[in-house]
């Protein structure tokens, strides 16, 4: 809504000026006034912006024309900012910003700010924004569509006009996470924020910071607010900026490392994660700590609550740190994002590295600190010893004294389950390597760089945007239209990167592999246009590459950006449907946040999907295929990404081998021949006849699926599942017997005399010998499995039919009025977990199976004297 009004505007424009640039010009200098005192963040900023002609005379600036359009006044400082605003369409070429940049130094400007309506700007302009002796942000088209206000409210002529912003309110999980966060550091210095990508955890965090400086209620609350790049920083800035509450005043100091490291940047093949130029901070930024200490004093006193924010790359650290020494104050609270990035480990007599110098009160002095992530990083207890053995300092997310306790946790499934985000499916598509070879001699024939992995792996993902299912004409529902690939390499072009899947190929060649393989007078054409982005664009060329992403599109066409890595962090696209893995990722926690990219609520949006290509040679056993772990290594990367953040999924890896009917949320899907002439796009299940011979493969289609999913309960799933829960299970009931023993320690409370009829009830049901340890234990061990006995059978009766069980349940009932509910309350997460491992499974014979283990793992193990005395009294 906000793009489409800020396009109507420019149309606008265009249509008043009649082609005469220089109105254009004019009337974008209006459009650049109102949105440095509408946007929050320069509204924050700034105290007023004038236009060249409207500048008081008494700061001696000539009215004439000399690159400089507008002039905008610090409210703290006094300083002015020159501001260019350049209506341009093409490249932004040095020879149009020149005059601009020799105007900028003269002395009535501490700094420039260019506002251009092109995202595009040739080496040589961008090479003269770091040369200058002033820094100088530049704002781009994609900031402008994306500001926080309403364009439509824009009038010219009226560019003063004051435009509120929508301020966003927190959600009842979001409000449980802010008043758990601020009881908790009322006793505590660290805490852990765990919540899933898309659940508003940069929202959440500015929501417990505003709640912890009113529970504390100062005057001026202090807050340090790290973040592992550039972009995050900004995103991070604006977004705070924009949802802070109207009441609070937000003062924001962005800093990050030498505004000269973006000329040392080097892109890896495999790596094109972006370090972006300060310019692309979009908010004048300190990198030292002398201009730092400069803005910190301008600060004026305020006669209500304030809440000073320094937005920094945690690379930056050392700028805080010597701001503290020239004495910027001690900060209430540190804010670790992506906290994740602060685990490692160094040497005990080296210095820490830059990401784990948060943890040190001598580096950064700070009362409290909140580490917040969607996916926490913990090393394993092997890892840790040897650290110890070797000297090694190791920071852990569940060190607790480095990190603290948990304070909130929202996973993916809770969210999912709580309508929060849309869920996921996983599609492996098999495709049949015969076909290709078969049908595809034009592409396989010319020097495109493309092997038969790669036009398969093509075929496959075209086929899964369709959902088309295995070896028929059926599909599904309505096609796919946005997606990100991942691949392993930027580019396989002159020997780099040789035998990998090259992203930038992949986006030349794609279509061409689709149409040979669809043939010419088929009509099936669904166009699927195909960019690459990698670490070497400017931040406001990934803006407009994530907004042609997620633009409206006609139903016959898709979008889909390749990359490596650039686009795992900081995507935002709601409507996009799904992320491609063409060769494995070495980053568990990067699939994850990949993951949660395809999440995002959108309307009529289903599911988000995961899709997995791989080649099936025909002519070998599936297991002995399955054996090659280089082909199959994404298959089993992404799904032991997925089990570890997500307890549903682990699940349903875990019973594959119990079920009959294979999981919904896990696809394996045969990929063979083009459709037919018949085939339908819409969700019309169509025939399902081959216009074509039916390879070995489809006709056997069945033996590699199984072969797949069994090989996923081996390489995914985990064998101690079971094991490892009655461990959980076994520590739970001990805490519920010692709960129930200090309720009867007092003999005379009304609790102990009903404890007293309980223990004759199984006396006389059950065994004379019975005596209060057992009663206790057998109590213990019935309020636990009760809600797996109620998860495997719907219809569970056992309570009503039994009377040993029916004596339990009245016990149950006493508990509750001693305050057994508030101990229920605590475990509820785990009661969830019981239900989830034991729901779904399909058949008589694996519930037998899975009682059987939990008894004999549960029971014999963790009670065995009760669990004997049972099997005596029935024998």
């Amino acid at each position: 809504m906000l793009k489409q009004s800020f396009d109507n505007l420019m149309a606008q424009i265009d249509a008043s000026a009649n082609g005469v640039q220089r109105d254009r010009g004019t009337m974008f200098e209006e459009v650049v006034k109102s949105y440095l005192l509408n946007e929050p963040a320069y509204k924050n900023l700034y105290t007023d912006v004038w236009l060249l002609q409207e500048v008081p005379a008494e700061y001696h600036i000539p009215k004439k024309d000399l690159g400089v359009d507008l002039v905008a006044r610090y409210r703290d400082s006094g300083a002015l900012t020159a501001v260019q605003a350049k209506y341009y369409r093409g490249k932004v070429g040095k020879d149009t910003i020149n005059s601009y940049v020799a105007e900028l130094n003269k002395n009535y400007y501490a700094d420039g700010l260019l506002v251009t309506t092109t995202d595009d700007w040739n080496k040589n302009a961008e090479a003269a924004l770091d040369d200058g002796s002033k820094h100088i942000t530049r704002i781009g088209l994609s900031d402008l569509k994306h500001s926080s206000f309403d364009w439509s409210q824009f009038h010219f002529g009226n560019a003063t006009k004051s435009i509120q912003v929508s301020h966003k309110q927190p959600r009842g999980y979001q409000k449980d996470a802010i008043a758990k966060a601020v009881a908790y550091f009322d006793a505590h210095e660290r805490g852990k924020l765990i919540m899933a990508p898309g659940t508003g955890k940069t929202f959440t965090s500015l929501k417990i910071t505003e709640a912890m400086a009113q529970h504390e209620y100062k005057q001026d609350y202090f807050v340090l607010y790290l973040i592992p790049s550039i972009q995050l920083l900004s995103q991070t800035l604006f977004s705070w900026n924009s949802d802070v509450n109207p009441a609070n005043e937000l003062i924001s100091f962005a800093v990050t490392s030498d505004r000269n490291a973006s000329k040392k940047r080097t892109y890896s093949n495999n790596d094109d994660n972006s370090n972006m130029n300060i310019q692309d901070i979009v908010f004048p930024a300190s990198t030292n700590a002398d201009k730092l200490m400069a803005n910190f004093a301008a600060l004026k006193p305020t006669d209500g609550q304030r809440i000073t924010v320094i937005f920094s790359t945690y690379q930056s650290i050392d700028v805080i740190h010597q701001a503290q020494e020239q004495g910027y104050p001690e900060f209430d609270l540190i804010t670790a994002d992506e906290a994740h990035r602060t685990t490692g480990a160094h040497a005990a007599n080296t210095g820490a590295g830059m990401f784990t110098k948060v943890h040190s009160n001598n580096t950064v002095k700070a009362k409290h600190r909140l580490y917040q992530t969607e996916t926490p990083k913990i090393y394993s207890q092997d890892t840790k010893k040897k650290g110890e053995e070797d000297n090694i300092v190791i920071s852990s997310m569940d060190d607790k004294n480095i990190y603290g306790e948990e304070i909130f946790r929202l996973g993916f499934g809770d969210a999912v389950a709580q309508g929060i985000l849309t869920d996921y499916k996983v599609e492996v598509l098999a495709v049949d390597e015969s076909v290709i070879q078969r049908d595809m001699q034009n592409s396989l024939s010319t020097e495109n760089g493309l092997n038969i992995d790669d036009i398969c792996k093509i075929i496959g993902v075209w086929n899964a945007m369709m959902k088309r299912e295995s070896f028929s004409n059926k599909v599904s529902g309505k096609p796919m239209q946005r997606a990100i690939a991942f691949a392993s390499v930027i580019d396989n072009q002159r020997g780099h990167g040789a035998g990998k899947v090259g992203s930038k190929r992949i986006a030349r060649e794609f279509n061409h592999v689709v149409n040979e393989y669809l043939g010419k007078d088929n009509p099936n054409s669904f166009h699927v246009h195909v960019k690459h982005v990698d670490g070497s664009m400017n931040a406001l060329q990934k803006k407009d590459a994530i907004d042609w992403l997620a633009s409206d599109l006609p139903d016959d066409e898709a979008r889909l950006l390749s990359n490596v890595k650039f686009l795992t962090e900081g995507i935002d696209v709601p409507n996009l449907d799904a992320i491609i893995f063409f060769a494995p990722k070495q980053s568990q926690i990067d699939i994850v946040q990949a993951v949660g990219r395809i999440m995002r609520k959108y309307k009529d949006k289903e599911y988000g999907y995961i899709i997995l290509p791989v080649v099936v040679p025909t002519g070998q056993d599936p297991d002995m295929v399955l054996d090659d772990n280089n082909t199959y290594q994404a298959v089993w990367q992404v799904l032991n990404a997925l089990r570890s953040i997500d307890e549903r999924f682990e699940a349903s890896v875990n019973k594959l081998d119990l079920n009959k009917k294979k999981p919904g949320n896990l696809n394996v899907i045969g990929i063979g021949g083009a459709p037919d002439n018949d085939f339908d796009r819409s969700n019309q299940r169509t025939g399902d006849e081959h216009g074509t011979e039916q390879t070995e493969l489809e006709l056997n289609g069945h033996e590699i699926q199984d072969a797949i999913y069994g090989r996923i309960v081996k390489k995914v799933g985990d064998r101690r599942y079971l094991e490892d829960w009655t461990a959980d299970v076994q520590k739970l009931a001990e805490r519920h017997i010692r709960w129930i023993e200090n309720l009867i320690a007092d003999k005379k409370s009304p609790f102990a005399k009903s404890f007293r009829r309980y223990v004759k009830s199984l006396q006389h049901n059950i065994n004379s010998d019975i005596d209060d340890e057992q009663a206790i234990e057998m109590l213990a061990q019935h309020v636990i499995t009760k809600p797996i006995f109620e998860a495997l059978f719907d219809q569970y009766s056992f309570v009503n039919d039994n009377p040993v069980s029916r004596a339990m349940e009245d016990m149950i009932e006493h508990m509750m009025q001693a305050g057994f509910d508030q101990e229920q309350a605590v475990l509820k997460p785990f009661y969830e977990s019981v239900r989830t491992r034991a729901t779904g499974i399909d058949n008589a014979a694996a519930k037998q199976q899975f009682i059987v283990t939990l008894y004999d793992k549960f029971f014999s193990t963790g009670f065995s004297a009760t669990a004997e005395k049972l099997v005596m009294d029935v024998s």
